[in-house]
Order: structure tokens, then C-alpha cells, then sequence
């Protein structure tokens, strides 16, 4: 049987580590985070950060590091297909 630190919440699917990449909308622009620890569901896709994880991000988002690369980011407008 698993234990609970294995089963995802969202489908009952099996969480294994990995280090994955996660987004966030921060003072109004988007970044970016690669290489962060978590345990990602095997089904579903459904990622799950520790505490530790969050706060270590939020300093990372406080921080004055550079980023190691910039990316263009295509922005679409829904009302197009709303209106379709």
C-alpha cells in the first residue's frame, strides 16, 4: 500500500520526484523558476511543493539574481474565440 506522501490528491495517481519548471505571474510580469524539487503525479500531471520549496521561491523572486536566459512568451486574446 502507498503512504500517504505518494498518492496525489487530485486522481489517487502516484507522486514521484522530480525537478520540474513552475510559472508565476510576479509584480506584474511573468517568470519563470527551472529546476525546482517536487513531487509531480505520474497520472495526471499534478505538481506538489514542499513549504520549504515555496519559501525558498519567494526568496528567489525577492532576489536580486539575474536569470540565466530570457524567452518570448506569446500572448493570445480570448475574446476572438468567445465571439466565434
Amino acid at each position: 500500500m502507498k503512504n500517504d506522501q505518494s498518492i496525489c490528491p487530485v486522481c489517487g495517481g502516484t507522486l514521484e520526484e522530480k525537478l520540474t519548471q513552475l510559472d508565476f505571474r510576479y509584480k506584474g510580469r511573468l517568470i519563470v523558476v527551472e529546476g525546482v524539487p517536487a513531487q509531480v503525479c505520474k497520472d495526471c500531471g499534478e505538481q506538489l511543493i514542499s513549504a520549504r520549496t515555496s519559501k525558498d521561491i519567494d526568496v528567489l523572486l525577492d532576489s536580486d539574481i539575474k536569470p540565466i536566459k530570457q524567452i518570448n512568451v506569446p500572448v493570445l486574446p480570448f475574446r476572438h474565440i468567445a465571439q466565434a
